[in-house]
């Protein structure tokens, strides 16, 4: 099962604005009428019920969003590039990747509510933005605005109201056929299910989602067989069965490596409500200790500090999945149960320690604006500017005088004379270079 993937999104640029000057028959020396670019195309997650696995996007991991078109003459606006949705299941958590290493959390997909995780460029202004009482003619419009560029870790947490949780060859598989229409592998061997299965339960005209988590060895919480891999599914349930074997040699050890487990894992995931099942009741080993077992359970229960989750009540049932007996009780505590049990998603509360500043959005940073000296040279950083002087034909002194009050207007000539500019000294900004007069 594929369920953590990386990808690679880049947002659309802006278009540029157009230059352009109304030129009629009747109407030789018209005004400005140069058009705004379009804005870039925008990338949104979108949760999507009808998946289950990541595996669409482990080949197809690199996303190129539309740019938006240039402005036009006669007032022309560029067409917007189109948006793109990427669709992953329900239960997916998004994650920024840096390239020092670090990551935000970006999102919790839990519904099919869109979420931005990269911003198409703004379009450029046209010249016709520009014009004022006094400046009748701009020589002047904007490059497009650069899209985001984000690199996102998709990892999938499969939403289920239930976790069944047990040992390998404890009778899982059969317990979710039975209670549900999903039909998993069915083995006398241990191992036979190797990824998560899901199923619909209807119970006393209630419905809910019951998960069969792969079988947990003792260090699963350390990565043992895949175990990092199959409890990481199981964080999302509201409530847990434990399944234990009735013909397991150690039934109370079984419960306690089980809840051991998942408190090494999560001490949250511990603290949720538990059933206690024991399968093969259809057995006549299983029939006759029944008792017995209950009894070693419930001092298990007294020694494991985590059981308590449901109010420090967990009941034990006898079950066989194959002639049906003893599943409607459970699977109506289970409904019972849930009725109390909060349904929520992530809470970015929950990722503190690890995320420095978690973002619900994508918010483009600005460069600030400053002026600094590199060599002989002084450099100007302002993206306005340098969207303005990308368009700019510099042998054009109305575009240099045009281009001057700008940086009179933004406060950059000010900064320049206070850094001690003189006439003659170049000027950067961007690529673009010229001489200050």
């Amino acid at each position: 099962m594929i369920d953590t993937v990386r990808i690679n999104v880049k947002a659309g640029n802006g278009g540029d604005g157009c230059i352009s000057f109304l030129r009629l028959k009747y109407l030789p020396r018209g005004g400005p009428d140069g058009g705004d670019g379009g804005d870039g195309g925008s990338a949104y997650i979108v949760g999507d019920s009808s998946l289950n696995t990541l595996l669409h996007l482990k080949f197809n991991s690199t996303f190129y969003l539309e740019r938006g078109t240039h402005g036009k003459g006669k007032d022309q606006r560029g067409a917007n590039g189109k948006d793109t949705e990427i669709r992953v299941p329900l239960g997916t958590v998004v994650w920024r990747l840096h390239r020092d290493g670090s990551k935000d959390f970006m999102a919790d997909v839990v519904s099919d509510e869109p979420v931005l995780v990269a911003k198409g460029g703004q379009g450029g202004w046209g010249n016709a933005r520009y014009v004022s009482s006094t400046n009748q003619e701009p020589m002047l419009a904007q490059s497009g605005d650069q899209g985001d560029y984000a690199v996102l870790w998709l990892e999938l947490k499969l939403l289920a109201d239930v976790g069944l949780l047990a040992k390998p060859n404890a009778g899982k598989s059969t317990l979710i056929s039975r209670c549900s229409a999903a039909k998993p592998k069915v083995a006398d061997y241990p191992f036979t299910t190797v990824e998560p299965v899901l199923g619909v339960v209807t119970h006393g005209g209630q419905d809910f989602v019951m998960m069969e988590i792969p079988g947990l060895l003792e260090g699963a919480h350390r990565g043992i067989g895949l175990g990092h891999q199959f409890l990481r599914h199981a964080e999302r349930a509201r409530a847990y069965v434990h399944l234990i074997d009735g013909l397991s040699d150690d039934p109370a050890g079984d419960f306690l490596m089980l809840n051991r487990e998942l408190r090494e894992f999560s001490p949250m995931l511990a603290a949720k409500p538990q059933v206690v099942a024991v399968s093969k009741l259809d057995t006549t080993d299983t029939y006759e200790l029944r008792d017995v077992i209950e009894e070693e359970l419930r001092r298990a229960m007294v020694q494991d500090e985590a059981v308590g989750g449901a109010g420090g009540e967990t009941r034990i049932h006898f079950i066989s999945s194959v002639s049906g007996v003893g599943v409607d009780d459970l699977l109506g505590d289970l409904v019972r149960i849930l009725s109390d049990a909060p349904r929520d998603g992530i809470d970015a509360a929950e990722w503190e320690e690890e995320v420095a500043v978690p973002a619900a959005s994508v918010e483009r940073e600005r460069a600030p604006l400053g002026v600094y000296l590199d060599g002989d040279v002084y450099v100007v950083e302002s993206e306005r500017l340098q969207r303005l002087t990308g368009r700019a034909d510099m042998r054009d002194y109305r575009v240099m005088l045009q281009l001057w009050r700008e940086m009179n207007r933004l406060g950059i000539a000010r900064r320049l004379q206070e850094a001690g500019i003189e006439a003659g000294d170049t000027i950067r900004i961007g690529d673009a270079e010229l001489e200050w007069f």
